[in-house]
């Protein structure tokens, strides 16, 4: 078992142009909003993946991001994360404080593309309904530490206080006449509770979670978007609750199997603030909705249940830094008003290629085929997915 906590920082980011050839250049601008945890490992690694259609004129997305994490940092009881991307992120966590089972943590981010924005509707990417977002936050935190499960499986309360600015600008495709949402204030209040946690790493060996979780976020300037006789609003108050169970362990060989079962709902929710899932990337968030042969966060839910599993094996038993990836995805949905499909329910499929190479270093490419992904008058989604990894 995994005696790591961590979950893995948000990452988000979508291209709105589209050729493929242009994914490569698309990971020199992507951009991370993090949210640290305690994480006992040290770690300096280099993460990077894109995902693009193969039928269609969908927009490409992906994460980059170099996550340094520091546990006892100068002292036993001190743990630094920085995240180096367009979208700086920096977390100190004291643990101990103020007595033993507690630690507090402060948090600054800032940065470029955080809060881009990607319009798909009906399967279609509207370009010109599309945007760029910036931003920057800042949040406390505290940690409810009671002593692990069998003294292996740790078990962690979180409490956090934020506050981002969210700053909109037009992208290169943007309608003139498009009106972009406003400038504001998002102030955010999360409560939730995990037992284990999956490491930040590609392809982790094992791992159990458990985790339940409630999010209320305050907009302070709310008001009408979009282009003329296509208007939608923000608003002022959303909430989320949303929960994670699954794990991944080894069955023989070198072998290894995946069951992740997600689910969410909310109470009012807007085009900015609801689930969004779609693509096999395994950082596109901080929480990861996978549905492999969508778009990059094609699908908007306001509520969801989620089953992610893969297998994982070596097809030429001598040659062991060649591994296969069996993956299949389902989603149940109810849409956010205006977002509906044809389909509430989605199937993906998956394969992905993985070559372990030296040093740390891992490449995985993947295909992905959406069984209810429409395209042009079909159910037809085809989308190829490429992560690389490397341990420093």
């Amino acid at each position: 078992m995994s005696a790591a906590s961590l979950t893995f920082p948000t990452i988000k980011s979508t291209c709105t142009f589209i050729p493929q050839i242009a994914l490569f250049l698309c990971f020199l601008m992507l951009p991370v909003q993090a949210h640290g945890e305690i994480d006992p490992e040290r770690r300096t690694n280099l993460e990077v993946g894109g995902a693009g259609p193969l039928n269609s004129s969908g927009p490409l997305g992906g994460y980059g991001m170099l996550l340094i994490n520091r546990p006892h940092f100068r002292d036993p009881d001190t743990y630094v994360l920085a995240i180096v991307s367009p979208y700086l992120f920096g977390e100190a966590i004291r643990d101990k404080w103020p007595s033993e089972g507690h630690a507090v943590g402060f948090s600054l981010g800032g940065g470029f593309l955080a809060n881009n924005f990607d319009q798909i509707r009906n399967g279609r990417f509207q370009r010109s309904e599309s945007f760029r977002g910036d931003g920057g936050d800042a949040a406390l935190s505290y940690y409810l530490r009671p002593p692990p499960i069998a003294g292996e499986l740790p078990v962690d309360g979180i409490l956090r206080f934020g506050t981002r600015y969210a700053l909109y600008q037009r992208g290169s495709a943007t309608d003139p006449d498009f009106r972009l949402p406003a400038d504001t204030f998002i102030h955010t209040a999360r409560v939730g509770i995990r037992v284990g946690g999956v490491p930040p790493e590609l392809l982790p060996e094992k791992a159990l979670e458990l985790s339940l979780w409630h999010e209320v976020d305050y907009r302070v300037k709310t008001g009408t978007y979009g282009l003329p006789g296509r208007v939608r609003e923000t608003e002022h108050l959303t909430q989320q609750s949303w929960a994670r169970l699954g794990g991944i362990m080894p069955t023989w060989g070198n072998q290894s199997a995946s069951v992740m079962i997600s689910a969410g709902t909310s109470g009012k929710s807007d085009e900015l603030s609801c689930y969004r899932m779609g693509s096999g990337l395994r950082f596109q968030n901080e929480f990861p909705y996978i549905l492999h042969g969508y778009y990059f966060q094609e699908v908007f839910a306001r509520s969801f249940f989620l089953l992610n599993t893969s297998y994982r094996l070596t097809p030429i038993p001598d040659i062991k830094r060649l591994q296969l990836q069996l993956n299949y995805d389902y989603a149940l949905v109810r849409y956010l008003s205006g977002h509906e499909l044809p389909r509430n329910s989605l199937n993906g499929l998956g394969l992905d290629l993985i070559l372990l190479l030296k040093n740390g270093i891992t490449l995985t490419v993947g295909y992905g085929f959406g069984a209810d992904a429409l395209r042009r008058g079909r159910f037809d989604g085809h989308q190829l997915n490429m992560m690389f990894e490397w341990k420093m």
